[in-house]
């Protein structure tokens, strides 16, 4: 009896995350990141900013952690506000710490969920796979952070599932999204020139609006 619930226990971070996530979907969270609402926020927040110096950078690290714990769209609006609210290196040191944090939660939680997924250690392609991102899992992580191919969250979803170290894991997610991060607090940094922007707010049109 006992092994049984210590069985059905390691699946409960990983049910709360998916609970959390989906009553965020069907909230309007989601849907706050959007262009016509920076302004507004980039307001608000600057005058908070100005009067709680130490409690706003608290305040950002923490709903950027439930944004990435949870693999909630709107990660890359909230990386651009955070530069065009905090100063750099600040705001990319905050993006990093947060979004790093953010990300071993989902982590850790998927991690506790598979490891004794059923029938990975049956199949010897899944086993062999699994061998082999072990040994190399510094050099694939760094590479799919580094090239972000994939979603953050289903790299750190993979990670959890092969049973990667979380040491490795931290220390690959802080250095490997850095570039990245880095480029998008830039981003925020010019947020003035992007609302000017007549269009529909993509990476795309955003990139193509700092270009010129």
């Amino acid at each position: 009896m006992d092994l049984e619930i210590k069985k059905i226990k390691r699946f409960f971070p990983i049910i709360i995350i998916i609970i959390l996530m989906v009553m965020a979907y069907f909230s309007e969270i989601t849907g706050y990141l959007t262009k016509e609402n920076f302004e507004y926020i980039h307001r608000t927040f600057n005058e908070y900013v100005y009067k709680h110096p130490y409690l706003s950078p608290l305040m950002f690290i923490g709903i950027y952690i439930i944004y990435a714990s949870l693999a909630l769209p709107g990660v890359v609006l909230l990386t651009i506000l955070g530069g065009f609210i905090f100063p750099q290196p600040l705001s990319t040191l905050y993006v990093l710490v947060s979004a790093t944090l953010g990300g071993s939660i989902l982590f850790l939680s998927t991690k506790k969920a598979t490891e004794n997924f059923p029938n990975k250690k049956n199949s010897y392609f899944i086993s062999k796979m699994e061998k082999g991102f072990q040994q190399n899992a510094a050099c694939y992580l760094l590479l799919l952070r580094l090239i972000p191919l994939f979603p953050c969250w289903l790299v750190t979803v993979a990670s959890a599932i092969f049973q990667v170290k979380l040491k490795t894991f931290i220390w690959t997610t802080f250095i490997g999204i850095s570039p990245c991060v880095f480029f998008l607090t830039q981003m925020g940094a010019s947020i003035i020139m992007l609302l000017e922007y007549e269009g529909p707010w993509t990476v795309s049109s955003l990139l193509i609006r700092l270009h010129h």
